[in-house]
């Protein structure tokens, strides 16, 4: 007996129909997930989030688009700046309760964050500048130009 003739006595094996019997067996070798979803990630958060549902809120949906046109920031900041107006409209004298107080210490320490991130965004416009001077000469003077013009003004 010839080689040839040796593999042509043995078994061919099916390999499609044999895993094709197996996923039609629910707990066969490899049964098919019914389901071929699955999170990416799950419990990874990009970015700021706030969830807004019926659960913390009457109106989710208006919240939502009120949210996405006035941040609750620039909602607490109005308020403030409205509340250390009317503050400022009473007596000296009336001005020592300690909310007062309170309220005073938190403006200046949102200021104190404000004037921070200005300053690192500012810095970062220097960089870009030195950059571009490096990079692209006649589009860092065009810049510069623009920008002396606007610092006139004000």
């Amino acid at each position: 007996m010839n080689s040839s003739s040796r593999a042509s006595s043995l078994p061919m094996l099916d390999w499609p129909s044999w895993i094709k019997d197996g996923l039609s067996i629910p707990f066969g070798p490899f049964p098919a997930p019914r389901n071929l979803e699955q999170p990416i990630l799950p419990g990874w958060v990009f970015g700021d989030v706030t969830n807004i549902t019926e659960q913390n809120s009457s109106a989710p949906e208006t919240e939502r688009a009120i949210i996405a046109s006035q941040s609750y920031g620039r909602q607490l900041g109005r308020m403030m700046d409205v509340l250390d107006l009317l503050i400022d409209q009473l007596p000296k004298e009336e001005r020592h309760a300690k909310a007062f107080e309170e309220f005073d210490k938190l403006r200046k320490d949102i200021d104190d964050i404000k004037a921070k991130a200005a300053t690192r965004r500012l810095d970062r416009i220097a960089a870009d500048l030195t950059a571009l001077k490096q990079t692209k000469p006649e589009e860092y003077k065009r810049v510069v130009a623009d920008l002396r013009e606007l610092l006139k003004g004000g």
